[in-house]
């Protein structure tokens, strides 16, 4: 799952902007996509305490706040957390500075309980369920909250009371994607009227997004996405690889001599980007812009003097001859066993 655009010229322009303090990650409010099912495989976290927290699976590398994380902890109070835990019946505003509870995400944290001695209106009981499905890139963990009830008066593990019943889903993608769902099933109470809504990458210094506090906020068209956003480095360079008198042995570069540009493109975070392009402008009052040919993108760092001549640059690119250069990278995965991701975009052009 990986929606991503990056326009790199060549001293590296993004346009691109993020919830204020964020830093790994960036808020959009797409429209509403229906529940992720469950299926046999789905774990039902059977009878937890009220204000309970269960460690899970998550069932494959998390990147969040700058590191992979292979566990979670799901609350009865509508978060997860990948701190040590700090349970309490209310929510705050963020950021939370609660000790421990640093790094969570925050779908609908509430006094909230799967279950209680007397309940008013509505299903009797709710559930939590979670389960990783999918494969590859659209891999996710998802957990669902059902009906679960608001805790009104609550004596020590117990919940006496309950008022309301809530209904929302929290997924956790593979390429570091958080969504949150709110259905509109005609009798969902999640609103956002009591809830923190939002993300906290860590406390000190504060990186968070709080999306509400305790606000009429919840639209059942809307989906709360939080995109993850890959680091994207770029470096160019240049080799004389032809000129008219020496040939390729030893090139010079002289009218006549056919230049090759590098332009080395590295994602560093663990996200993967897509649509990553890279455009140069191709300077005609030096270099003979109709020669322009042999676009192609290589794997790994870059070569410019041991990569042969070629096209392979897709559909995405420009053709020969044309200014600017545009080159298409396609997809960028993320860092791989600690480090990062290479592709060098090629491309020749004469001296005039």
């Amino acid at each position: 799952m990986v929606r991503k655009l990056f326009f790199i010229w060549i001293f590296f322009y993004v346009t691109y902007a993020w919830s204020a303090g964020l830093v790994y990650l960036t808020r959009t409010t797409p429209t509403a996509t229906s529940l992720d099912t469950h299926t046999g495989g789905a774990t039902t976290w059977n009878n937890p305490p009220d204000d309970g927290s269960l460690s899970i699976n998550i069932g494959f590398s998390f990147p969040f706040n700058g590191t992979t994380y292979t566990t979670v902890k799901i609350t009865t109070n509508g978060k997860l957390n990948f701190g040590v835990d700090e349970i309490s019946g209310g929510n705050i505003a963020l950021p939370n500075g609660l000790a421990g509870d640093y790094q969570s995400i925050y779908p609908y944290w509430d006094n909230l309980t799967p279950n209680a001695l007397l309940i008013l209106g509505g299903p009797l009981t709710g559930s939590i369920k979670y389960e990783t499905l999918g494969s590859g890139d659209d891999q996710r963990l998802v957990v669902t909250y059902d009906n679960i009830l608001k805790c009104n008066l609550g004596l020590g593990s117990l919940c006496v009371l309950a008022l309301g019943h809530y209904t929302f889903q929290a997924v956790l993608y593979k390429n570091g994607d958080i969504r949150f769902r709110y259905p509109d099933t005609g009798s969902n109470d999640a609103d956002g009227s009591s809830a923190t809504i939002g993300v906290q990458e860590n406390f000190s210094p504060s990186h968070y997004d709080q999306y509400s506090y305790n606000t009429t906020s919840i639209d059942f068209t809307k989906d709360i996405l939080y995109s993850y956003i890959p680091s994207i480095s770029v470096s160019k360079t240049s080799c004389v690889i032809y000129d008219p008198v020496n040939s390729t042995t030893n090139p010079k570069r002289i009218p006549g001599s056919t230049i090759r540009y590098a332009i080395q493109v590295s994602n560093s975070t663990y996200g993967t980007a897509s649509a990553v392009f890279a455009t140069d402008t191709v300077d005609s009052g030096k270099f003979d812009t109709s020669t322009i040919k042999y676009l192609q993108i290589q794997s790994g760092t870059c070569n410019c003097t041991g990569v042969s001549s070629a096209n392979n640059n897709g559909s995405g690119g420009s053709d020969d001859g044309e200014n600017p250069v545009i080159l298409d990278y396609g997809s960028l995965t993320g860092v791989v066993g600690g480090v990062p991701t290479y592709k060098c975009g090629y491309f020749e052009v004469n001296v005039k």
